[in-house]
C-alpha cells in the first residue's frame, strides 16, 4: 500500500514523541539558517531547495556534516511528492553505510518512530548490510521488516538476511518470508527460496532447491496451529476490498480532526467487545491503546479486512472440548473464579472449570470476526483508522520482543 502520512505544516518537525539524537536541539537554530531561507517561502519551493541542498551534501559529507541531513530528512519526509520521498530513501542510505554513530542512529529512530517510513529505514539498513552486516541489532531490525516491506525494500531485505549466520527459526518469521516471497515478481521470488533455505535446513543438501509452493507444504505440514502461508484473497461480493481500502487511503493526510468520531464508530464497529484503546473497551483481545507506535496503517487494515491473516501469540484462538460433549471456540482467558472462559467471534462468553475440559488445541482462525468494516461508509473507516493510529497524546512503548530465536 502506498504510504499514508499525518502531515503536519512547519520548518523542522517533530512528531509526537519523536526523540532527536542528543545533541540537535542546539543545533537548530544554526541548521534552520543554513538549510532554510529565512523567509516563508511556498511548501514546493522551501522543499524543492532543500532536495537541492541535500543533493549537494550527499556530493561532500562527512564527519558531523551528517546531522544537517538528519534533519534534512526531518522534514522532507512530511512530503508525500514521489521527490522528496526519494530523496529521503537516499538519506536513510547513506547515514545507513556512514561509519558514525549519530547517523546510525537515526536510521534506527525513523524504524522504531515512525511506522509509516519502517519499510524505507529497512532497506536502507539492507543495502548497508551488503557491504557491511553489522551487529545482531541490525539483524533483528531486518527480520522484524519481514512485516511491512514491499516490492524493492522486500527484495534488499531477503537479500541482506543471507549474510546474517543468524536464523530466525519461529513459524510465524518463517511464514513471513514465504508470503513476502509470493508478493514478489516471478523472478525475484528465488530470493525467498533461498533464504528459507538457509533459516530451516530444508531441503538438506545436496537435494535440488525447493520452490515456494514446496516451501507451503512444507510449512503446512510442520506449522499446522499457525495460518497457512497464503496470501489472503477477498470473498466474493464483499462490501470492502484491499483494492478498495487502498484507493480510499492513497495520498490522505489523515488528521486529529479526521479521528473525532473513532471512539463512537470503535463501538458501532464491535471492535470495544474485546478489544480497548485508553479507557474504551474490553480486555479479552490485545490493547490498542498504542498501536499508531507499532503499526503501520497498512498493517491495521489487513488486520481489521483479513483477521485470520496474522495471530497474535498472546492471544491465541483455541477449539476447547468439554465433557458433556460440547465444544466452545474463542479466545480462551482466565475467569475471575480461578476457572475460564472463551470469549467468542460473536461477542458471547462462555465459563467452565479446569475440570470440565477434555481437551484444548489450537485453532489457526481468529476469533476476530471478518467483515468489521462492512457496516461503515468511507468517512468512518478513515475516522477509525485515523484514531486508532493517532499517537498523540500516547507514550511510546517499551520496544516490542522481537521473539526471535537462533540457532
Amino acid at each position: 500500500m502506498s504510504e499514508i502520512r499525518n502531515c503536519q505544516p512547519g520548518l523542522i518537525t517533530r512528531r509526537p514523541g519523536f526523540v532527536l539524537p542528543l545533541g540537535f536541539s542546539g543545533l537548530l537554530v544554526v541548521l534552520i539558517s543554513g538549510l532554510l531561507v529565512a523567509d516563508e517561502p511556498s511548501a514546493e519551493t522551501r522543499e524543492g531547495r532543500l532536495r537541492q541542498q541535500v543533493a549537494q551534501l550527499l556530493e561532500t559529507v562527512e564527519g558531523s556534516d551528517w546531522i544537517p541531513l538528519i534533519m534534512a530528512d526531518l522534514e522532507l519526509s512530511t512530503d508525500l511528492t514521489e521527490e522528496s520521498q526519494s530523496c529521503c530513501r537516499r538519506i536513510l542510505r547513506s547515514l545507513a553505510v556512514a561509519d558514525d554513530t549519530a547517523a546510525q542512529e537515526h536510521v534506527h529512530s525513523v524504524f522504531e518512530n515512525e511506522p509509516e517510513r519502517r519499510g524505507m529505514a529497512a532497506e536502507a539498513v539492507a543495502m548497508a548490510a551488503m557491504t557491511r552486516p553489522g551487529g545482531l541489532r541490525n539483524w533483528r531490525l531486518l527480520v522484524r521488516s519481514l512485516n511491512v516491506v514491499r516490492q524493492s525494500e522486500a527484495v534488499a531485505v531477503l537479500r541482506a538476511l543471507q549474510r546474517y549466520r543468524q536464523r530466525a527459526n519461529k513459524g510465524h518469521w518463517v511464514r513471513r518470508v514465504i508470503l513476502t516471497g509470493l508478493s514478489l515478481p516471478e523472478g525475484d521470488r528465488q530470493l525467498a527460496c533461498e533464504l528459507l533455505q538457509h533459516w530451516t535446513g530444508q531441503p538438506q543438501r545436496p537435494a535440488p532447491a525447493w520452490s515456494l509452493a514446496q516451501y507451503q507444504e512444507w510449512f503446512g505440514q510442520e506449522h499446522p496451529d499457525l495460518p497457512p502461508a497464503v496470501l489472503p484473497q477477498d470473498t466474493a461480493g464483499a462490501v470492502w476490498t484491499w483494492q478498495s481500502l487502498e484507493a480510499l487511503f492513497t495520498g490522505m493526510h489523515l488528521t486529529a480532526e479526521q479521528g473525532v468520531q473513532g471512539p463512537m464508530i470503535f463501538e458501532k464497529a464491535g471492535c470495544a467487545k474485546c478489544h480497548r484503546r485508553g479507557g474504551l473497551g474490553g480486555t479479552a483481545g490485545p490493547d490498542l491503546t498504542s498501536l499508531g507506535w507499532r503499526r503501520q496503517r497498512a498493517e491495521v487494515l489487513e488486520s481489521l479486512l483479513y483477521p485470520s491473516q496474522e495471530l497474535h501469540e498472546e492471544y491465541p484462538t483455541v477449539i476447547v472440548a468439554l465433557q458433556d460433549g460440547t465444544s466452545v471456540t474463542g479466545l480462551l482467558q482466565r475467569a475471575p473464579d480461578e476457572g475460564l472462559q472463551v470469549f467468542s467471534s460473536a461477542g458471547e462468553v462462555r465459563s467452565f472449570q479446569q475440570s470440565e475440559v477434555v481437551a484444548i488445541r489450537g485453532h489457526a482462525v481468529s476469533a476476530m470476526p471478518a467483515g468489521t468494516l462492512d457496516r461503515l461508509t468511507a468517512d468512518e473507516v478513515r475516522a477509525l483508522v485515523a484514531w486508532l493510529t493517532s499517537v498523540d497524546g500516547i507514550p511510546r512503548p517499551h520496544q516490542e520482543d522481537e521473539g526471535q530465536e537462533e540457532e
